[in-house]
């Protein structure tokens, strides 16, 4: 079977690191960073637990 992928900026989700970097701009101030980080432990370990409010 093939991997068909809709939009390919979506693999970037997939991936851990990458020593690529972008320019990032903000008013008049201009830096670089990585394309893709760390990724926060909630992304690979999501829990969901339930939230019942006081009525």
């Amino acid at each position: 079977m093939e991997n068909y992928i809709y939009n390919p900026q979506a693999e970037l989700l997939l991936e851990a690191d990458s020593d690529e970097a972008i320019t990032m701009t903000y008013i008049d101030q201009t830096w670089a960073m990585p394309k893709i980080g760390p990724r926060p432990p909630y992304y690979c370990n999501p829990v969901y637990e339930e939230n019942n409010p006081t009525i």
